[in-house]
This record gives C-alpha cells, structure tokens and sequence, in this order.
C-alpha cells in the first residue's frame, strides 16, 4: 500500500494578502502510479490523516490503541475528531465523517469506508514516521 507524504502548498485567496499556507499532505498511490483521488483509501483514510492526525504523538497513540485492538486487550475504540468518527474493533475501522447528522442515515456506515486494522495501521504508521522525519507535527 504505499503512501506518498508531502507537503501541501495552500494559496491565499487573491487580493486577500495572505500569505501561502503549507501543511502535509499524504496520498494513496495505486499499483501504477496513478493517484486516484476518488479512491476509498484517499477520501477516508488519507482525508483523516491529513485532517485528524496532525501530530505524532497522536499516530502513537492510535497506533497503541490499534495494537490492543489486535491482541485482543481492548474490544472497541470510538473516536469523534474534526472531520471523521472512527469506529474501531479487531474486525476493522468504520469511518463515518463528523458532519453527517444522525438523520441522514444513507451516509453512516458505508461498505466503501470500511478498513481492516492492518490497512489503517500501515498507512498510519507510514504518516507517523514522515511527521516525525519532517517536523511538521
């Protein structure tokens, strides 16, 4: 599954004066080479990375909590962060994003936004070990 981690260059809106803001960014990378924005794995795992996952002491933390997940010394995790709820369990993680109201039921729980733990934990430690090389956390 490879990842690739950048840095994310953001213009200003013109005529705002602001300056340019730059943030890392990651992307999943199919088997050709070819970025599939569309793709599951970047519309709900790279989006949470970039947006919920700023910080490596923060991967770490989930990183821990997925590895209890693992050998069965924790039964479920429920997080809500900025842009995803996250439902985690040794069968996978749901991701469900924080905007979506209880009443619009089509958008909760969708097959396409569903992970195994190892995918979610490969793709997170990848991002936790570029914050920590890149000082951006």
């Amino acid at each position: 599954m490879p990842l690739r981690c950048l840095i994310q260059t953001q213009a200003p809106v013109p005529g705002s004066g602001a300056l340019p803001v730059r943030y890392p960014a990651c992307e999943w990378v199919g088997d050709d080479g070819s970025v599939d924005h569309l793709h599951p794995l970047n519309r709900f795992v790279c989006s949470w990375l970039i947006s919920d996952m700023r910080d490596v002491s923060r991967c770490d933390e989930v990183l821990q909590i997925i590895a209890e997940l693992q050998n069965a010394t924790r039964q479920q995790w429920f997080v809500d962060g900025d842009a995803f709820q996250l439902d985690m369990h040794a069968e996978g993680v749901q991701f469900n994003q924080s905007n979506v109201a209880p009443e619009d039921a089509a958008y909760w729980n969708r097959p396409d936004a569903r992970f195994t733990l190892p995918e979610v934990r490969a793709l997170l430690r990848v991002w936790r070990d570029y914050l920590a090389a890149s000082s951006c956390s």
